[in-house]
């Protein structure tokens, strides 16, 4: 998708000149649409942003990125200095009712030990995809509905069956354990705040007007 999105930009960049053409908005676009077409919420996109003047490097990327093997502590901690809170993260990370993860992104919950907070039965199945650390295969985020875009990523945390360390660890953790059970019992709660914590995400260090 990203490659697609490129390829337009490199299009429209030769055609337009100097117009000014926002990546930025595109894939926000693209990801409000794509939460819609699995079945999740439809929200209107504040438009508008500017794509930086230089690129990102892919390290310079993924070192911003929340590490799978955080604990809530260091999640709570990194998001309040982006002014998001328990209840964004609790909403955002729902998110990963869609979507895959490489087995390296958990494989350390399964060797050499199960992690404890993993539901027996559910550490079983992923082994049969992910047999010993450190394999290119992958797995759905959510083994309920993978393709659905709705609230039994929670359930699957009520179950112990979270894929990642930063999953699981919202139902242990006191602050963020409410949250997760009123999702888990309330899709429109959970549609809602993700809504809100998802355009308030997006409004992060948006460059506008002259800059970018």
């Amino acid at each position: 998708a990203f490659d697609a999105i490129d390829d337009l930009r490199d299009l429209l960049d030769r055609e337009c000149g100097d117009t000014v053409v926002s990546c930025s908005d595109i894939v926000t676009l693209a990801a409000r649409d794509s939460v819609l077409l699995a079945g999740g919420p439809w929200y209107d996109v504040p438009l508008g942003r500017h794509d930086g003047s230089s690129f990102a490097s892919e390290d310079a990327v993924l070192s911003a990125l929340p590490s799978p093997d955080s604990n809530v502590t260091t999640l709570l901690e990194a998001l309040g200095k982006l002014k998001l809170d328990a209840h964004d993260l609790v909403a955002l990370s729902g998110a990963h009712t869609v979507g895959i993860a490489h087995c390296t992104s958990f494989d350390k919950r399964l060797f050499p030990q199960v992690d404890p907070t993993m539901d027996k039965w559910f550490a079983g199945h992923l082994k049969v995809t992910c047999p010993v650390l450190n394999t290119n295969d992958t797995t759905v985020n959510d083994i309920r509905t993978p393709n659905t875009f709705d609230n039994k990523y929670y359930v699957d945390l009520q179950n112990r069956q979270g894929l990642f360390t930063s999953d699981q660890g919202l139902f242990f953790n006191a602050t963020t354990k409410p949250i997760v059970t009123k999702f888990a019992v309330d899709q429109s709660a959970f549609f809602d705040q993700y809504v809100y914590s998802v355009i308030k995400m997006g409004m992060i260090e948006v460059l506008t007007g002259s800059q970018g």
